[in-house]
């Protein structure tokens, strides 16, 4: 149901017509520059991206269809108000239909429209841009350099602090594309046509008061496109072009592309700045390599890359891959990719994944701990697996139950096996020679296979039917004071009618003395799973929502089973936490930043995380009938 938000009308405020005036640099894209103020509701970066193809709507943070503004940041960078409750969706129009959805991050941690121009970072180092072009973003208290937040909703003096292309490793700053059905084509008896299909266009606006416009920008281009074409894919391609004669696109000698071969100043890298597998490649935490200061461990998958070979195009106008996906068995070595899924697969076809929510914050990136398939080289049943640092290993009952009662667990798709991370330069040169606006352009090629892979069956989500009651808190054992706790109870006897989601409420007490009642709704009708959560702080008033920790404090909450197992007998149960006071210390400085990586998430389109806990509340509570039920 779309909120009952009140209308605001928009206008050029102060504010942003400062932002505006204050990024407009010679030869360069439209932009901001790093240390720009940052003003409330109003995009940083904005002015570079042209709109004019573009509908950017402010939603639903879990349903991109539920639009509560519409068609914003036309007339300037202000936008509305926006809570956590919200995120956005930028649609991109390309020869009068619709073929790419632009995401970014939700708010707080991003805000619409999803792109934004960098300009005059002296920040960057390795022979890498000191311009950009990437995702609307904003830092952690890891990565502000200050240990206070730097989102949207921060508290901190120094106010939201906003991604840079310097900003250290892995901090959202990438913008992602969807390609759209309408990017691939089929022919009469409705089979997908084998080739390039048809492009996004991304239309990116000069400065018009440029007094130097013929020096030649770099601008680093921080994206991934992601397939939700419907097809399966087997590469892409990424073209510059200028508007020519009669506005038809071209090429011109002044706007070209760069892999960045030996433009870098780091001899063990050959002076080049990405590294062939990093062209065009799939996140690094599902296939790659261990790396120092990055990856702690394999990829989940596989320890080599999966990607792309890609080379540019004649002129330089280009970059396209020149193979197929490489893998364990084609003629290019690489990860993995290609046995466990064929090539390039698209998001109906996404396998399903364990996540575990290791910080309790649902804006970071959770750790994937199992996949819902067959491992590679294998004639095994489709069924729960770890990954190769565990030897392919089924989950066993043990592990599923315990997870299945910690709601820190959930089941999701594995989104970033659908997400190909490109790398590239644009160069742009005279302004007098490409005019006000140039076009990038991305295009899918279609895979001449269109067979399904083996993983497609859904987990099973079976209904909860035992009558011994369990309650859990997390996190636990320990958890930092300012966590919002999540407690959930399961218990059929408390599905009392079928048709309709009921909730129940439990006492959370706390050994300071403090007492908050937390209200639990049932995550869907007849499934017997009851989930909410509470907040805590260092200084709370006593029933006001939010419960009073200190270091050591500990934290249990209760709930009485009347009728427990078949004895019918009432039991009482409870579950504990201890708060810890632990100061945030940021991360030391990472030199080289590896390209295309990223943890392992669910697909942005359908972020349900509560239908996908039940699954996994099931999964444990029916561990009996798993053999049964799911072999």
């Amino acid at each position: 149901m779309k909120k009952n938000y009140k209308n605001k009308i928009l206008g050029m405020s102060v504010a942003a017509a400062m932002l505006l005036g204050s990024s407009v640099y010679a030869g360069k894209i439209i932009g901001a520059t790093p240390g720009d103020t940052v003003f409330d509701s109003t995009q940083f970066g904005y002015g570079g991206w042209s709109l004019d193809n573009v509908v950017v709507n402010i939603t639903s943070d879990s349903d991109f269809s539920d639009i509560i503004y519409g068609d914003i940041l036309q007339a300037s960078a202000v936008y509305p108000e926006m809570d956590d409750t919200m995120s956005f969706e930028s649609i991109i129009s390309t020869g009068g239909e619709v073929r790419g959805k632009l995401h970014g991050k939700d708010w707080p941690v991003g805000e619409p429209a999803g792109i934004k121009v960098i300009n005059d970072d002296t920040g960057t180092k390795h022979g890498k841009p000191s311009n950009c072009i990437m995702t609307t973003s904003y830092l952690d208290e890891y990565n502000t350099g200050t240990g206070e937040s730097g989102y949207l909703d921060t508290t901190a003096d120094a106010g939201p602090v906003p991604t840079i292309c310097s900003s250290g490793f892995q901090t959202h700053k990438r913008f992602k594309i969807n390609l759209q059905p309408t990017t691939v084509n089929k022919d009469l008896l409705g089979k997908y046509i084998a080739g390039y299909g048809n492009p996004v266009d991304i239309v990116f606006k000069l400065d018009p008061n440029d007094p130097d416009a013929e020096n030649v920008v770099r601008y680093q281009v921080f994206s991934k496109i992601n397939n939700y074409t419907g097809a399966r894919l087997a590469g892409y391609k990424v073209e510059v072009l200028k508007y020519g004669l009669l506005g038809v696109p071209t090429t011109d000698p002044n706007l070209t592309l760069s892999l960045g071969i030996g433009e870098g100043d780091i001899a063990s890298r050959d002076y080049n700045i990405f590294l062939p597998d990093e062209f065009a490649n799939f996140a690094h935490g599902l296939w790659g390599p261990i790396e120092e200061g990055h990856f702690d461990e394999i990829g989940f998958f596989d320890i080599d890359r999966a990607y792309y070979p890609s080379t540019l195009g004649e002129g330089n106008y280009s970059i396209y891959n020149t193979a197929p996906l490489a893998g364990d068995t084609g003629s290019v070595p690489g990860g993995n990719y290609p046995q466990l899924f064929g090539d390039w697969i698209h998001s109906e076809w996404a396998p399903y994944g364990i996540f575990y929510d290791d910080d309790n914050d649902p804006s970071t990136d959770a750790d994937l701990m199992a996949f819902w398939g067959v491992p590679p080289g294998t004639n095994l049943p489709v069924d729960w697996y770890k990954g190769m640092a565990d030897n392919w290993a089924p989950v066993d009952d043990v592990d599923l139950q315990q997870w299945a009662l910690n709601p820190l667990y959930s089941v999701g798709k594995i989104e970033d096996v659908l997400n190909l991370g490109l790398n590239y330069i644009i160069n742009v040169g005279a302004k007098s020679a490409i005019g006000d606006t140039f076009i990038l352009r991305i295009t899918p090629y279609v895979d001449s296979n269109q067979t399904a892979p083996i993983h497609t069956t859904v987990p099973p989500a079976l209904p909860v039917f035992s009558s011994e009651g369990n309650i859990t808190i997390v996190p636990e054992p320990t958890f930092t004071a300012g966590t919002t706790l999540r407690v959930a109870v399961a218990d059929t006897d408390l599905n009392t009618d079928p048709t309709k989601e009921e909730n129940l409420t439990v006492v959370v007490k706390s050994s300071l003395g403090g007492e908050e009642s937390v209200l639990l709704i049932e995550r869907d009708a007849n499934s017997s799973l009851f989930i909410g959560s509470l907040e805590t702080e260092t200084v709370a008033i006593d029933n006001n929502g939010i419960l009073a920790v200190q270091d050591g404090t500990v934290v249990t909450a209760y709930y009485t089973d009347v009728r427990y197992g078949a004895d019918g007998v009432e039991q009482n149960l409870t579950a504990e936490t201890t708060a810890e006071i632990t100061p945030v210390t940021p991360p030391a400085d990472v030199i080289n930043p590896s390209s295309g990586g990223g943890g392992c998430t669910y697909n942005p389109d359908s972020k349900n995380f509560d239908m996908m806990f039940l699954v996994m509340m099931a999964l444990g509570l029916l561990y009996p009938f798993r053999r049964r039920f799911i072999k």
